[in-house]
């Protein structure tokens, strides 16, 4: 017996509803914004809740680096602390709030720097924050609540540490023999870093719930000071996970997740070799592993299990380097034949090249190449790093899942 659903119409309706709604979640469709340089390039290095985004760039050419912020379809140039001549930025948050590092630059654009402090910016002027007595300091992370970490060198430059900027004062996080550099911060203060290298030569990451105790997370490979005694951190989440790479026994280095006081090993792809590069408030893990034939492919920690996020290839090589709290995945790829990066976005099981998914009715589609995923927020931006084919720019890209699909 055959069975016609045509004698179904409220079947049929709600059979294509699903469908439709199925490959829409698969499929996102995103608007972009091409940000325009006052210069002949634009880095873009954060994007916040409302679409500002900070970058470095000049603002003619063969010019200093300037800090260079860009809002309502304008970018404005951030200007440098007294007696500097370049500024960077490192980051922003959601407020507006801007943070970074403004120096001399010995020669231009050799990228030399002398007396470089860190700096606010915020309402219109740029701060200097100080140092722990010494001569530089660098800001590289703020949170929402206005939060800076950086480091800074302490009295007669003996040592650089790292620091926190909470309520106008800066102050030392932990001693010189215990932090070094302090850049990842989350919405909790919660702070994890870099100490001085160790006997060995080798960095260990610490962690510190509020800026007064820290402690050394330890390293895959079990032995304090040992020489693959070795771990670097990526990234932390606002639940204070923190992921990255420690060496493990055998000397390769292997992505982990430390979570309240504990260390594991994600596993590999096969080889012996990989990071962790995000990790979102659930501890859902992404970044990159090599693979049997040594080639570094894009993957998802989750649940205890580790998986390709390109098994059949789309890219030779592949990097997960952002990941939002429903799952989301975004990175980059390269293939060899044709020689291309490509950013990515992976949902629903699936990895896509984000430039596919550029509505039709934008102007730029067809002509950006999206190479890479640059940061994103949980309200849906992206910032990613392209060119125009028809212009040869290379700049940023603001990308935003539009709620009619073309």
């Amino acid at each position: 017996m055959q069975l016609s659903l045509n004698k179904f119409p409220s079947v049929l309706a709600s059979l294509g509803a699903v469908l439709l709604a199925g490959a829409a979640a698969a499929s996102p469709v995103y608007s972009i914004t091409e940000i325009t340089p006052p210069g002949p390039w634009f880095t873009g290095v954060a994007i916040n809740d409302s679409g500002q985004v900070v970058g470095n760039g000049p603002v003619e050419p063969n010019g200093p680096t300037h800090a260079l912020l860009y809002s309502r379809g304008k970018v404005t140039d951030l200007g440098m602390l007294p007696g500097a001549n370049v500024s960077m930025v490192t980051g922003i948050n959601r407020k507006g709030q801007v943070v970074g590092y403004s120096g001399v630059e010995e020669t231009p654009n050799s990228g030399s720097y002398s007396m470089l402090r860190a700096f606010l910016y915020t309402n219109g002027s740029m701060q200097d924050l100080g140092t722990l007595g010494g001569t530089y300091a660098y800001a590289e992370a703020i949170n929402d609540d206005g939060v800076v970490v950086g480091s800074a060198y302490t009295a007669s430059d003996d040592c650089a540490q790292a620091f926190v900027y909470r309520n106008g004062v800066m102050s030392p996080v932990g001693t010189c023999q215990t932090t070094l550099r302090a850049f990842l911060l989350n919405k909790r203060g919660n702070i994890t870093g870099i100490t001085p290298r160790d006997s060995n030569g080798r960095f260990h990451t610490f962690f510190s719930k509020n800026g007064s105790s820290v402690i050394d997370i330890g390293c895959l490979d079990g032995v304090p000071n040992s020489e693959n005694c070795y771990t670097e951190p990526a990234a932390i989440s606002d639940n204070g996970h923190i992921t990255g790479f420690s060496r493990n026994s055998t000397g390769g280095n292997r992505p982990y997740l430390y979570q309240k006081g504990v260390m594991r090993d994600l596993g590999s792809l096969g080889g012996n070799d990989g990071s962790g590069l995000a990790v979102n408030a659930s501890g859902t893990v992404t970044g990159y592993s090599t693979i049997a034939n040594g080639y570094d492919h894009a993957f998802v920690y989750k649940k205890g299990v580790m998986r390709d996020l390109d098994p059949t290839g789309i890219a030779d090589i592949s990097f997960g380097t952002n990941i939002n709290n429903e799952g989301d995945i975004f990175g980059f790829g390269l293939t060899f034949e044709p020689f291309e990066f490509f950013a990515f976005i992976y949902t629903e099981g699936r990895m896509r090249k984000l430039g596919e998914l550029i509505s039709q009715r934008s102007p730029l589609k067809g002509v950006v190449q999206l190479s890479y995923v640059n940061k994103i927020t949980e309200n849906g931006y992206i910032l990613a790093t392209g060119t125009n084919t028809l212009t040869g720019l290379e700049t940023s890209y603001i990308l935003k899942a539009k709620d009619d699909q073309d």
